[in-house]
């Protein structure tokens, strides 16, 4: 079975966003994060200046149940939440299980906050099939009654590092 490339010296990590909308002018209103075994940590984002309110939609809204007064009262501002995220994944491998649009919303992040991202984001899916002897399917129902996916950063998270521990514990590791 084919392992996947882990870079010597780097930490396996995850991150889920929740954003204010799906469109093309939607912004990260939660990031979750954690390591493959540490505890998960998460936070919401403040509003940049530059974000406009016309691109929250109701719909996301109902999903993940935070609100923009929310986001204003105890989000974090998009600079501090940049610099934490370098900090956190300046020696690690960061997996999302929604690359393109995990990886869209980093980049209004970074963009708001006028710093660049020091790392990569990695396709989860990529980390997990040559571990598995599972499909992707089976995992994520296995993982859904222990972890579920909820639309919450912190607990989507959760669920990542859930089918990674399911997918080792099938490869022996």
């Amino acid at each position: 079975m084919n392992q996947p490339r882990i870079e010597q010296g780097r930490q396996i990590a995850f991150i889920d966003l929740e954003a204010s909308g799906l469109g093309s002018k939607s912004w990260p209103i939660e990031i979750g994060w954690a390591f493959a075994d540490w505890p998960v940590r998460a936070m919401l984002i403040k509003p940049a200046d530059s974000w406009s309110l016309n691109a929250w939609e109701k719909s996301a809204e109902e999903l993940h149940r935070i609100t923009p007064d929310k986001l204003i009262r105890e989000g974090t501002p998009v600079l501090e939440a940049a610099l934490v995220l370098n900090a956190a994944f300046a020696n690690a491998q960061v997996y999302s299980d929604a690359p393109d649009y995990d990886g869209y919303w980093l980049y209004r992040l970074y963009e708001a906050a006028g710093v660049r991202a020091n790392f990569k984001l990695l396709d989860f899916a990529e980390l997990i099939k040559p571990l598995a002897k599972s499909t992707p399917v089976e995992l994520v129902g296995r993982a859904q009654k222990l972890e579920p996916h909820t639309h919450r950063a912190a607990q989507d998270v959760r669920h990542l590092q859930t089918i990674y521990r399911l997918a080792l514990e099938e490869a022996g590791a």
